[in-house]
C-alpha cells in the first residue's frame, strides 16, 4: 500500500469516527501537504481578520487539496469572509477551532443568499457531486448568505456547527444522501423569507433557489429531482432568538430515510418540524426530541397518500403560553405503517393530535393534555389503534373518529374532557378505559 492509499484510508476513517483524528491539528501542522495531509490556511496567506475577502483563495486552496487526493484543511481562530462560495472536493474535511473560527459570506450590493460553502459537483445529477467530505468545529455568522449546502453530494458529515446570524439556513441539505449532522446549535433563524435554521430539500425541476455564488453570478444545483436520502440530524439545539417560521423544514421532496434525533427546538412561529403538503416522505423517524414553546410541534403537511414509515417516539411537545399555541400540537397525513410511542403533547392547541389519510397507525403511551377542542382527532380516513393513552383537560372529545376512519382503543384514561368519544366514523373499545 503506497502513502496516498494509506492517507486516504486514514482520512475516511476519520470521517466515520466523527473527524476525531483531526482534533490535535491546531498546534502541530503549519504547512501544506505534510505526511498526514493537513493544510493550514494561514500558511497559504488566508487571513481570518474579518476584513479581507478570502473566498477565492479558499476555493483555490480546496482545488489544490482536491488535486492532491483530499486532506484536512484547518482554519485557525478568526473571521473568514467568503466573497464567493468555496467548493469542497472529495475526501476533504474543513475544521476550525470551535466558535472562535467564524465563516461569513459577503455579498455585493443587493445580492443576498447563495451558499456560504458547498461542494464540487453541486450541478451534477444524482449523487455524483463530491463525496466523503465534512465540516466541523466552525461558527456560521453570515447575515447576507445562506449556510453550508451539500448538493448532489454523498457521505457528508457536518459536526459541531454553531449557527448565529444567517440569511436563510445554516445547513441546507439538497438532493444528497448519507449526510450526518452531529452537533448543531442555532441561536438564530434566517432573516429572509425562508428562515428555518436547518432545511432538508430536493431540487425539483424548475427550482430557482439553492445556488452558489461565483463572485459574479449564481449557479444553481442541478434540478433533476434527486431525493434527499439516508440523512441523520442528531445532537442539536435550535433555540432561535428571532422566532423563525420553522426549526427543521423538510422542503419540497421526495425525502427518504430521514432521522431527527436527540434534540431540542423552541420559539418557532409556525412549527418546530415541518414537512411540506403534497410532498412524499418515506421512513421518517423523530426520536428523543423536545419541541417547547413553539406555535405547533410537528406538522407533516396534508397529502392524500403515498407516504410510509413514520416513527415518532420519546417526543415531548409543550407550549405553555396560550397565545403562542395554535392549530395542532402534532399533525401527520398520508402515511402507511406508522407508530407513535411515549409521546406527550401539552398546551392549549386547538387539537392536541390530528391525523388524516393514515393506514395501519399504532399509538401507545401517548398523552394529550390541554386542547381547547379534541385530544385525539382521527379526522378523515384514518385506520388506527390507540392503547395505554391519556386524554386530559380538553374542551371537546377525548377521541374523535371522523368520516372514513376506524379507531380501536383500549386502556385509555379520560380526565376532565368534554366527552370521552365522538364519532362520524367507526370507533370501538376493545379493552377497558377509565375516566375521572
Amino acid at each position: 500500500m503506497n502513502r496516498s492509499q494509506l492517507r486516504r484510508r486514514e482520512f475516511l476513517g476519520a470521517v466515520s469516527a466523527g473527524c476525531g483524528a483531526v482534533a490535535g491539528c491546531t498546534g502541530r501542522h503549519r504547512g501544506a501537504s505534510d505526511d498526514d495531509g493537513v493544510w493550514n490556511v494561514a500558511s497559504h496567506g488566508i487571513e481570518g481578520d474579518g476584513n479581507t475577502a478570502v473566498g477565492e483563495a479558499v476555493h483555490s486552496l480546496l482545488d489544490e487539496v482536491h488535486d492532491a487526493g483530499g486532506g484536512i484543511v484547518y482554519f485557525p481562530p478568526g473571521r473568514y469572509l467568503f466573497d464567493r462560495t468555496p467548493l469542497v472536493g472529495d475526501d476533504t474535511i474543513l475544521t476550525g477551532a470551535g466558535r472562535a473560527t467564524v465563516f461569513e459570506g459577503s455579498r455585493p450590493g443587493d445580492i443576498t443568499g447563495k451558499a456560504l460553502l458547498s461542494n464540487k459537483g453541486f450541478d451534477a445529477t444524482g449523487y455524483n457531486g463530491a463525496a466523503n467530505w465534512g465540516v466541523r468545529n466552525v461558527r456560521i455568522d453570515a447575515p447576507d448568505s445562506n449556510g453550508i449546502m451539500p448538493a448532489h453530494a454523498e457521505n457528508v458529515r457536518l459536526e459541531s456547527i454553531y449557527g448565529d446570524a444567517i440569511h436563510h439556513h445554516h445547513i441546507d441539505i439538497v438532493s444528497s444522501k448519507n449526510v450526518v449532522v452531529d452537533g448543531y446549535w442555532a441561536s438564530r433563524g434566517g432573516a429572509g423569507d425562508s428562515d428555518a435554521p436547518l432545511q432538508v430539500d430536493a431540487q425539483q425541476s424548475g427550482t430557482t433557489s439553492n445556488g452558489v455564488w461565483s463572485g459574479t453570478d449564481t449557479d444553481l444545483a442541478a434540478d433533476d429531482g434527486t431525493p434527499t436520502r439516508r440523512c441523520r440530524i442528531t445532537n442539536f439545539e435550535i433555540d432561535p432568538e428571532n422566532g423563525p417560521q420553522h426549526g427543521i423544514h423538510l422542503h419540497r421532496g421526495p425525502h427518504e430515510s430521514i432521522a431527527i434525533t436527540d434534540g431540542y427546538i423552541s420559539e418557532c412561529r409556525y412549527t418546530a418540524i415541518r414537512s411540506d403538503p403534497d410532498e412524499l416522505v418515506t421512513d421518517l423517524t423523530i426520536d428523543r426530541v423536545s419541541c417547547l414553546g413553539n406555535a405547533r410541534g410537528i406538522t407533516l403537511g396534508h397529502v392524500d397518500g403515498g407516504r410510509s414509515g413514520l416513527t415518532v417516539s420519546d417526543v415531548t411537545i409543550e407550549t405553555e403560553d396560550e397565545e403562542t399555541a395554535a392549530g395542532s400540537g402534532l399533525y401527520a397525513a398520508g402515511f402507511n405503517e406508522s407508530g407513535l410511542s411515549n409521546v406527550v403533547v401539552t398546551g392549549e392547541f386547538t387539537n392536541s393530535i390530528i391525523f388524516d389519510e393514515m393506514t395501519d397507525l399504532k399509538m401507545s403511551n401517548v398523552t394529550a393534555t390541554g386542547a381547547t377542542d379534541q385530544a385525539f382527532r382521527f379526522r378523515e380516513n384514518v385506520e388506527a389503534t390507540l392503547t395505554n393513552a391519556r386524554a386530559e383537560d380538553c374542551g371537546g372529545a377525548g377521541i374523535y373518529s371522523g368520516p372514513g376512519s376506524s379507531v380501536a382503543y383500549g386502556g385509555v384514561t379520560f380526565e376532565n374532557v368534554g366527552s370521552e368519544v365522538a364519532a362520524d366514523g367507526e370507533i370501538r373499545e376493545w379493552a377497558s378505559s377509565t375516566s375521572s
